[in-house]
């Protein structure tokens, strides 16, 4: 990679990198500064948007502490490089258990909020044996303009050598299980909105949520869009890793330039998110006004999630969420 071409990769990676990080800190600050947090569906984008930030602050880093050529890597290169993987893999996992949440919640009627704890020390301890390892194995470093598992070994020579062993751990490390892992959340979400569509139309049945258990669906149904677009992010990356080991070389220039884009645009995403996710529930909601309507077969979910199944008429008096 000439120096030229590194420089603008940094440039961009680092200036999309510093983006991310204010509009996941201007979501962060907008959710303290309304009090959602209290709530339990706002906490669950919390950890996700705090995840993001970190991740972003990382990548800014790993842009702007890639060694000059010929350099071995340096301390800040190695640590920034192992904050990207740990923080990466703190994203992916949570968004496994905020998948496997919503999906029990509105398939099975089963509320996991007491869970909330086991989501985030899972989320935050299985990555770090993830991270961990190629700090052991010693293949953290510079890595196709920025810093991670290294694919070559810089010895201090201007020629570096290929690193099998590091593009292994690449695969293994990262892309194979992410990719298994997101390729599973977003068919979750696919079934989970296939099944509450059948729920809602067949033989004329409807949902009917207490006014406590329609707020929490509308603030939680919104978090089924993050599974969706980490996948959709991770593809190109996976493309150029894949692409990279069968053609070992360097990919095209578009190509990076759109890795670099969709690598940054993981941090960025549930940031922009968050923020929608606010403006919807605040500002287009409340403006809803309640209306009452007949319904057959029904479910009736109160606060807390727990869901009880009727068959008997009833008139269900929907209000917005103020």
């Amino acid at each position: 990679m000439d120096r030229g071409f590194r420089d603008r990769i940094q440039l961009i990676g680092g200036t999309l990198a510093a983006i991310s990080i204010v509009l996941c800190a201007s979501s962060i600050i907008c959710l303290v500064l309304l009090r959602l947090y209290t709530k339990f569906s706002y906490r669950l984008a919390l950890y996700q948007v705090s995840s993001s930030l970190l991740f972003g602050a990382a990548v800014f880093g790993a842009f702007y502490s890639f060694p000059n050529s010929g350099s071995p890597p340096s301390t800040y290169c190695m640590v920034f490089a192992f904050v990207a993987q740990y923080t990466v893999w703190v994203q992916i996992v949570f968004t496994a258990c905020l998948t496997s949440h919503l999906f029990c919640l509105s398939v099975f009627y089963k509320n996991l909020a007491k869970c909330e704890p086991t989501y985030v020390l899972f989320s935050l301890l299985v990555p770090l044996v993830l991270a961990i390892v190629p700090f052991i194995t010693k293949n953290y470093g510079p890595s196709d303009g920025w810093c991670w598992i290294q694919s070559l070994n810089y010895n201090g020579t201007m020629i570096p050598e290929p690193n099998v062993k590091g593009k292994v751990e690449q695969m293994v490390l990262l892309y194979g299980p992410a990719f298994a892992i997101l390729l599973a959340c977003s068919g979750g979400v696919i079934v989970m909105g296939i099944i509450l569509a059948c729920r809602a139309f067949k033989n004329g049945a409807a949902l009917a949520v207490t006014n406590s258990g329609q707020q929490l669906l509308k603030q939680l149904l919104p978090l089924t869009v993050y599974p969706i677009l980490f996948f959709l992010f991770f593809l190109t990356p996976f493309a150029n890793r894949l692409y990279m080991i069968r053609e070992d070389n360097v990919p095209p220039e578009s190509l990076t330039y759109a890795v670099v884009f969709f690598i940054t645009s993981w941090s960025m995403a549930p940031g922009v998110g968050l923020l929608v996710h606010m403006a919807i529930i605040f500002f287009i909601t409340r403006k809803r006004r309640g209306c009452g309507r007949k319904v057959r077969n029904y479910v009736s979910i109160d606060e807390e999630g727990i869901a009880t199944r009727g068959t008997s008429q009833r008139t269900v008096s929907v209000t917005s969420a103020t």
